[in-house]
């Protein structure tokens, strides 16, 4: 277990960072972290889909993730141009 997975689960950080350290661990070489459907409600150990949406709404406005992320596929800050099969959200 890398030093990035054993952030992800750690329940002392932010639901906001988790999902950041996640998308920064599973990121393709492109900037791009593709979640499988109901991945991240595992990531933050929730049933809650709000609280996933949540998270990325607070990591876009921390602009740790680019304003594109959706639950879908969390975006790095400056990636959003490069090509990916998942839907994005619109906006910077």
């Amino acid at each position: 277990m890398t030093v990035l997975d054993q952030q992800v689960s750690n329940h002392y950080l932010p639901a906001w960072a988790r999902v950041w350290v996640w998308a920064l661990a599973n990121a393709d070489r492109h900037g791009h972290a593709r979640a499988y459907p109901g991945q991240l409600r595992d990531v933050l150990d929730t049933r809650d889909s709000r609280q996933v949406s949540r998270a990325i709404k607070l990591a876009r406005e921390r602009r740790v993730i680019d304003g594109c992320s959706s639950a879908g596929c969390l975006v790095l800050p400056g990636h959003a141009g490069h090509p990916c099969p998942a839907i994005h959200r619109g906006g910077a």
